[in-house]
């Protein structure tokens, strides 16, 4: 390109620049002024309004605490309505006496004043009832069930249930008859009916396996299980850590066992810790004179000290004219005197309190007299004198044979045990004894089910008919 050229392009581009310079500066002012003052101000944003709460009020019982969904179910305690609420971390949960407490100790049963939004299903507020008619009465063991007459007997004292009563396990709702002596509860008054029970403690079963030698011994578990050794045994315990105690003349020994909730549990006995049985001398002074007394079903003479090993023993007393005795009793002292009353037929009394609550305070001047005698013999001074019971005792409520029979109908192919012992395949019958007992059914695959059951000599034969059992394998395949 010569000199001419690039003098002429130059001309050319000089007045393009010039107007793209005016362009942007244009541009620029025009921006500018978008944002003057002079423009209509943007109108505000309005607020949204929160809906109103409907708050409602209701006396209620707990019945259901889905920690996944953060929802509980409420009862009306005065009817059968339902109610399903949410609740979440501005929930207020509060004791009897006003205190906060956290959502899981509030247990399924309890009796609340509850406080929700209606609009929204929202729990906001739940504090349980400090009313002066009703009680709680916790960590309760040893209760007796009866269906028929919609009756629980709790430490010695009868109480009638509630039309609505209910009573929980875990997350779930149980039927009555399926809480066990065992178990241990805790049991909500309502203007001194049962309203409501929760199983703290639940129960499995122990099955023994390699007996044959302790056949006819007894067998004890925990503090509440002793039952005479019989083949192909099955008992009821309290589900938690345990120490089983087996004997048979000189033959003893114990082993530590775990007992799950709901689960069998095999025990062999042929690895038994045998230790050197140690023995007392209990010298039992019994109300009337005359009275009949057995010992581990044995007839035993009561003129003076009868020997027997340490451990839980089953003692029955029967009198013309008196209502029999059934009770268990624990020897742990190298002597003791035991004091037993029977009461008159048809004679209010309160021994049936006394035999669950254990020891009392009154001493007899010849039961002293004996007892500090007896610390003179063993110069041990382990000696004891006590009436009625001691800690740990109980009444097995186990009466008279009847002329009657129990007839277990359902469901059909398991095998059935009475207070442990084995009777056999449903359909099978048995004399009905009368008291309180357990009915417990098993069936290989299937998870066994415990019944409490209360027989009265009415002269009636009985038929009794139970669910189908839970299958194991489904049950896994459902968690």
């Amino acid at each position: 390109m010569n000199v001419m050229d690039k003098k002429r392009n130059y001309r050319l581009a000089v007045p393009c620049r010039a107007l793209l310079i005016l362009f942007f500066f244009c541009v620029t002012g025009a921006m500018a002024g978008c944002g003057s003052g002079t423009d209509e101000p943007l109108p505000a944003v309005e607020e949204e309004q929160p809906e109103p709460v409907e708050e409602r009020s209701l006396f209620a019982m707990v019945c259901r605490i889905d920690e996944v969904n953060q929802k509980m179910t409420f009862q009306n305690a005065a009817g059968d309505t339902e109610l399903v609420l949410r609740y979440s971390v501005g929930t207020e949960f509060r004791n009897k006496y006003g205190d906060l407490i956290t959502q899981d100790q509030v247990l399924p049963g309890s009796l609340a004043d509850v406080v929700y939004d209606a609009g929204r299903e929202k729990v906001l507020s739940v504090a349980l009832s400090g009313a002066e008619n009703i009680r709680q009465l916790p960590h309760v063991s040893g209760i007796q069930v009866d269906n028929v007459e919609r009756e629980i007997r709790i430490n010695g004292t009868t109480y009638h249930m509630a039309g609505n009563a209910r009573a929980f396990s875990g997350d779930q709702e149980i039927k009555m008859h399926e809480l066990c002596r065992e178990d241990e509860v805790t049991v909500w008054l309502w203007n001194e009916q049962v309203c409501s029970v929760y199983v703290e403690l639940g129960h499995g079963y122990v099955r023994l396996s390699d007996y044959g030698s302790y056949v006819g011994g007894m067998v004890e578990i925990g503090d509440s299980v002793v039952a005479p050794v019989t083949e192909d045994m099955l008992l009821t315990v309290q589900e938690g850590e345990h120490m089983l105690r087996i004997s048979r003349g000189d033959e003893a020994g114990t082993k530590r066992v775990k007992v799950v909730r709901n689960r069998e549990t095999n025990v062999s006995l042929a690895d038994l810790v045998v230790a050197p049985r140690k023995t007392g001398s209990i010298l039992f002074v019994v109300t009337p004179a005359g009275a009949q007394v057995r010992i581990d079903g044995k007839t035993v003479n009561t003129e003076g000290a009868v020997e027997l090993g340490y451990g839980k023993h089953r003692i029955s007393i029967t009198a013309d004219g008196y209502e029999p005795l059934s009770a268990s009793f624990n020897v742990k002292y190298a002597y003791k005197v035991k004091e037993y009353s029977l009461k008159k037929t048809g004679e209010e009394s309160t021994q049936g309190a006394t035999a669950y609550r254990g020891r009392t305070a009154a001493k007899t001047e010849s039961a002293t007299r004996k007892e500090t005698q007896a610390e003179g013999k063993t110069g041990s001074g382990a000696s004891a004198t006590e009436q009625q019971t001691d800690p740990g005792e109980q009444d097995l409520a186990q009466g008279d044979r009847t002329e009657n029979k129990v007839t277990v109908s359902a469901p059909a192919g398991a095998s059935v045990y009475l207070d442990g012992e084995y009777l056999g395949i449903t359909p099978i019958s048995f004399t009905k004894v009368t008291g309180s007992h357990i009915i417990t059914l098993s069936q290989s695959g299937y998870l066994s089910k415990s019944y409490t059951v209360v027989f009265a000599d009415d002269g009636q034969d009985q038929v009794l008919q139970y669910e189908g059992l839970v299958s194991i394998s489904e049950l896994i395949g459902t968690e």
